[in-house]
């Protein structure tokens, strides 16, 4: 996943850029949103399986 992290504020980085000299408020959203993904989708997927794990063993036991 490390190499995810900067993958993604590469990409940040240069949509930052080409939406920030176009004018373009949609591409500089989309930026934002791949910054949010490489850095948080790590913890977030493992939050949700833990979960779900941690649910599923829970309604078995019943």
């Amino acid at each position: 996943m490390y190499w995810v992290e900067i993958i993604s504020f590469v990409l940040f980085v240069v949509l930052m850029f080409i939406g920030y000299k176009a004018n373009k408020r949609n591409i500089m959203l989309l930026a934002s949103i791949v910054l949010l993904i490489g850095l948080a989708g790590e913890d977030f997927i493992s939050g949700v399986s833990e979960g779900y794990k941690d649910a599923t063993a829970s309604s078995s036991v019943l």
